[in-house]
């Protein structure tokens, strides 16, 4: 395959790599994967792809910095621009479908549960890049509807974990059990829009009794 000559030709390269290798870390496991085996499904001699990453920990981190943070990055001004908490938890809700359908974030958090404990620096790039990251998000919207009133809680924190969750469950299933049987899919939309009128109901001040 011809080298990459412009940086256009060669960002281009490097996405290629990168989905190449999140295709075998998924189907083969971080500690299996080889490589050469890489550079196989990308096309490319392994000299090449030593040319863009110096490892399978580096290809991981490539991917963070190229699917993961951008993402967040967005996600972040999308909470920042809306003009209430209500509005805000909207933002984050309705972004989750997109993530799990059309970013590699899903099959990025399968690997990890899988082999964390092999690359231990790169899984904790990843929690800082993205779980970390997304808990503060869901905190901080926290945080303000109940400063502004629009929300009733205890503990911000921990609540922005119940609110996480169901988004960590869609993504592993969607990636582990999803693909077994295509005929019982979860339609991800409406599972979404009815987790935000769970947590409008759940979090809206309640009137006392009279």
């Amino acid at each position: 395959m011809e080298r990459a000559r412009t940086d256009e030709a060669k960002e281009d390269k490097r996405l290629g790599l990168l989905e190449a290798a999140v295709g075998v870390f998924f189907e083969q496991g971080f500690a299996a994967t080889r490589m050469d085996d890489i550079a196989a499904r990308a096309g490319v001699s392994k000299g090449t792809l030593y040319l863009y990453f110096k490892s399978k920990e580096d290809l991981f981190v490539g991917l963070i910095e190229a699917f993961a943070q951008p993402n967040m990055e967005q996600l972040e001004r999308a909470v920042r621009s809306a003009p209430s908490a209500r509005e805000a938890l909207s933002a984050l809700v309705s972004f989750m479908p997109y993530v799990i359908r059309e970013t590699p974030m899903p099959v990025m958090a399968k690997v990890l549960i899988g082999d964390a404990s092999r690359f231990p620096e790169a899984a904790k790039r990843y929690r800082t890049e993205v779980f970390d990251r997304i808990i503060g998000v869901v905190t901080g919207i926290l945080e303000r509807g109940r400063k502004s009133g629009e929300f009733e809680l205890d503990n911000a924190a921990l609540t922005a974990r119940l609110v996480v969750a169901p988004v960590l469950l869609t993504a592993i299933w969607s990636v582990v059990f999803a693909p077994l049987d295509r005929t019982d899919q979860i339609d991800v939309d409406a599972l979404f829009a009815l987790h935000e009128k769970n947590l409008i109901r759940a979090l809206t001040p309640q009137e006392d009794p009279v």
